[in-house]
């Protein structure tokens, strides 16, 4: 009897622990997707770019996340970001298939790497077109990426040509947007002309350091890096 009762103790310990450790995304709102879940009829994700080289999410794999919804925040849920659509989407047990969610019920969300790097993605209007930001700097002067991916055509070239490709293929195109205090999110180009035209009293520092340090404005970490740089001019 006691070896009954304790392996129950067990069960419902390791019940627990269970529960806590993530969720599913059946545990989120049922309003939380644009159709039913229990329904017949859904989007079928994983073959729709079918033969196209590279990958439309930001992760080549789902990792749990963390989704801030109107109605609560959800931990652990199998996540990933579609950068081709601009839509959060997720791995559902329950239809064994891939699930996307309403972009005006999230408030932010964050995906792990496998390394545990988080990476926070805030909803913020642009044009008046909310659109999901990668956030990469939050200061004075704040830093977001619009972290895009494109579809390079195949290029089958000619006779003469040799770099000709026989795929479509999937491409990142980073887009950034700079936050001076209460303002709205103002887009910059990846340009040294434009990061000196948007904070010209700086320009003499800035073109300094663009001299000395060669920025591939496609790579958010070294953009990091100069708006550390910039924000600590600014204070």
């Amino acid at each position: 009897m006691n070896q009954l009762r304790y392996l129950f103790f067990l069960f419902a310990f390791l019940t627990s622990l269970a529960k806590l450790s993530g969720q599913n995304v059946s545990d989120l709102p049922a309003n939380s997707f644009p159709f039913n879940l229990s329904g017949q009829t859904l989007m079928a994700f994983d073959n729709r770019y079918e033969g196209i080289k590279g990958s439309y999410t930001f992760f080549e794999n789902f990792s749990p996340g963390i989704v801030v919804m109107k109605k609560g925040t959800f931990n652990n849920v199998p996540i990933n970001y579609d950068a081709y659509t601009d839509n959060l989407i997720a791995r559902s047990e329950k239809i064994n298939d891939v699930v996307q969610l309403r972009k005006d019920m999230i408030l932010s969300f964050v995906l792990r790497s496998v390394s545990g790097e988080e990476f926070l993605f805030v909803k913020k209007p642009i044009n008046e077109n909310p659109i999901f930001l990668l956030e990469i700097i939050r200061d004075s002067i704040s830093l977001y990426c619009k972290t895009g991916k494109t579809i390079k055509k195949a290029d089958y070239g000619g006779a003469y040509n040799t770099s000709e490709t026989r795929h479509d293929e999937f491409v990142t195109v980073n887009t950034y947007f700079i936050l001076k205090g209460d303002s709205d999110p103002q887009e910059i180009q990846n340009s040294k002309k434009d990061i000196l035209k948007a904070f010209p009293e700086f320009e003499d520092e800035l073109s300094d350091y663009l001299k000395r340090n060669k920025i591939n404005f496609n790579d958010y970490n070294q953009m990091k890096l100069m708006f550390t740089y910039i924000n600590k001019l600014k204070n």
